[in-house]
């Protein structure tokens, strides 16, 4: 699999482990290196960006997700600045799903309510849930928050099996999508109700995996 890439993916993916690795090390739960995370903890995804950003074709859906990685980008730098930045971050990915949504309703307005049921039942279980915690005055951005990104997971389901949608495609977004979801889940847990061990290392992997799902998408996409 790995001999069929190309050099510059192969370098992109080389590049983007090592900063995975360094930052997975750097974690609170383990060394606790803050800068060590600042410096790695935006590179994958970047990376990412990049990635799609050197694909020919995909049109819109491309740039649709390319601008959403780059929020997505933003928000990693400013959820790992300060606990203070963390209603600045929500806005980035918050911004960053709506892109994802723009793009995965691009090819495919497929209603898929039975998907839809089930997310946002989801949703709400998860909100009410949450609301055991503390939320205080984050109420009404993690609901919106949560409004969002369900949506998000959604419309990336809607594609699976949609007429003129390559499955690739829509098997990578959907998988990105749900990893995505359980990556916030789980930080959400952590924020406002108890502190999981290793946590944080669950968050990121399933956070960037979630994210390599999206640009899989995108790179396997044929849209005008």
């Amino acid at each position: 699999m790995l001999s069929k890439l190309l050099p510059r993916t192969k370098t992109f993916l080389g590049i983007g482990l090592i900063a995975a690795v360094l930052f997975i090390l750097a974690d609170e739960d383990i060394l606790d290196i803050y800068w060590l995370r600042m410096i790695t903890k935006p590179i994958p995804v970047l990376l990412m960006a990049m990635y799609l950003l050197m694909q020919p074709g995909a049109g819109r859906f491309k740039w649709l997700i390319i601008i959403g990685l780059l929020l997505g980008m933003t928000g990693d730098i400013l959820l790992e600045y300060s606990p203070d930045a963390f209603l600045p971050g929500l806005i980035a990915f918050l911004l960053g799903h709506i892109f994802y949504i723009i793009a995965f309703t691009s090819d495919s307005q497929a209603p898929a309510w039975v998907a839809a049921i089930f997310i946002y039942l989801f949703g709400l279980a998860m909100y009410s849930f949450l609301e055991i915690g503390d939320l205080g005055t984050m109420s009404l951005p993690v609901l919106v928050y949560i409004i969002i990104i369900t949506t998000m997971v959604w419309r990336a389901l809607a594609r699976y099996h949609a007429p003129g949608v390559p499955q690739t495609s829509a098997q990578a977004g959907a998988i990105g999508a749900i990893l995505f979801l359980i990556s916030d889940s789980l930080l959400a847990i952590t924020m406002f109700i108890f502190k999981l061990p290793f946590a944080g290392v669950a968050v990121i992997i399933s956070y960037w995996l979630g994210q390599l799902g999206v640009t899989l998408a995108a790179a396997f996409a044929i849209s005008p």
